[in-house]
């Protein structure tokens, strides 16, 4: 290579790492302008990025993004972090746009956790709303009841919904298709008349009081003042909710490359032909249930610390075809369409609040308005390319072919 040759491409590269940061700029501060503007304006807004991300799709420009951000994966992870703790900065004296923030968030993390089921092993879960309240309820009664810390009502949540998960994904082994969606949604419906039949937990009233999340002294949820500046009590805890979903995020990103999202899209083609491959059907659907009970339930504890109350209405049937709502509309088995999803859909919500009587009607409205136009969601599942993401080249032709074996006879 000549030193020609060695300056284009370095050229090349640093113009990609400034067209990755941009383009991280440019979607976080569309991020923002909807969680600040009127609903008017948002909501304009929102419409006009559902069309930009169906255009893109069509004419391929999402193809060249996605191979943008996965040659520099690393910047784009990093800057992307940056982007999302800018937000509670921006947001930091905005009380009601900051809780939007921390809803959508949270609202994320579930989705995750549903995609592993619906998107990965297509496997219909009606039931992602009782999984999320087992989380919730046991950050509630561990903090109001038994007066333990938070952060130990965060681990009994975890605890408590991977045992949930286990037992909830066993009766679904021998089901599928019709049969597995009837299962989760009457595993659901169970869950809420079950909540509301139990006095310790509050009953139909539920349980209030529940304590937020804090460092020694410093409560993560609560109104501080710097240097004159009164700052949302949502501050510190969209902070911490974003540094979670990172994390999350990235476990879900390596579960999706790994061997274990490849045998769940097996399942998901052919169930059949996965068992006839040798792979342990059952077992790769209780792990499904698990990690995204799992999901779940940490989404579930975090809103129990930021709301202070639970009870049996947050987590019924209408919640959990919410949730489904937001991974059909973003794209099942996508992780980037699931967030997007996920947060155009709380957005709509949050900012509809003064026609939440027409909640169900938007909902269903959009979900088949997307069936019918989109099927595949605003961001479909795309291919796998280990050799891009791993950063690995593929054997010059010369290795590729090999050399038939001469006939000695």
């Amino acid at each position: 290579m000549t030193d020609l040759d060695f300056s284009r491409s370095q050229g090349t590269k640093m113009s990609e790492k400034i067209l990755t940061v941009a383009c991280n700029i440019l979607v976080f501060g569309l991020v923002f302008l909807m969680l600040r503007l009127p609903y008017q304006f948002s909501l304009t807004l929102v419409a006009l990025v559902i069309a930009a991300l169906l255009y893109m799709e069509k004419s391929g420009a999402m193809n060249a993004v996605f191979s943008l951000y996965i040659r520099n994966k690393g910047l784009a992870a990093s800057s992307a972090i940056v982007c999302m703790l800018a937000i509670p900065v921006l947001l930091a004296t905005f009380r009601y746009q900051s809780h939007i923030a921390v809803m959508a968030v949270i609202y994320i993390m579930v989705c995750l956790g549903v995609n592993f089921q619906m998107g990965s092993a297509n496997m219909v879960n009606f039931a992602p709303a009782a999984f999320m309240g087992i989380g919730a309820y046991s950050m509630a009664v561990t903090t109001v009841k038994l007066g333990i810390s938070p952060w130990f009502g965060l681990l009994v949540a975890i605890i408590l919904c991977s045992v949930a998960g286990l037992l909830i994904g066993l009766p679904t082994l021998r089901t599928k298709g019709y049969y597995l969606s009837l299962v989760t949604m009457a595993l659901q419906l169970a869950f809420t008349q079950l909540i509301k039949n139990i006095p310790y937990i509050g009953g139909p009233n539920g349980l209030s009081g529940v304590k937020a999340l804090n460092i020694g002294g410093f409560s993560l949820y609560k109104s501080y003042t710097f240097f004159g500046m009164k700052l949302a009590p949502h501050f510190f805890y969209l902070i911490f909710c974003i540094l979670m979903l990172a994390l999350l995020y990235y476990i879900a990103v390596r579960i999706s490359i790994s061997r274990y999202g490849l045998v769940l899209n097996n399942i998901a083609q052919d169930e059949i032909a996965a068992n006839c491959l040798g792979v342990k059907v059952s077992s790769y659907k209780l792990f499904a249930f698990l990690i995204g009970a799992i999901f779940c339930g940490i989404g579930g504890a975090l809103y129990a610390s930021l709301t202070s109350f639970v009870g049996p209405n947050d987590f019924t049937f209408a919640r959990s075809l919410v949730f489904i709502c937001m991974v059909i509309l973003g794209g099942m088995d996508n992780l980037v369409g699931v967030l997007v999803g996920a947060f155009l859909l709380t957005v709509i919500t949050e900012k509809l609040r003064d026609f939440s009587d027409y909640a169900q009607l938007i909902y269903a409205l959009l979900l088949v308005i997307i069936l019918i136009v989109r099927p595949s969601g605003l961001i479909p599942k795309r291919v796998r390319n280990y050799c891009a993401i791993f950063g690995r080249e593929l054997l010059p032709p010369s290795r590729q072919n090999v050399s038939e074996p001469t006939d000695t006879q």
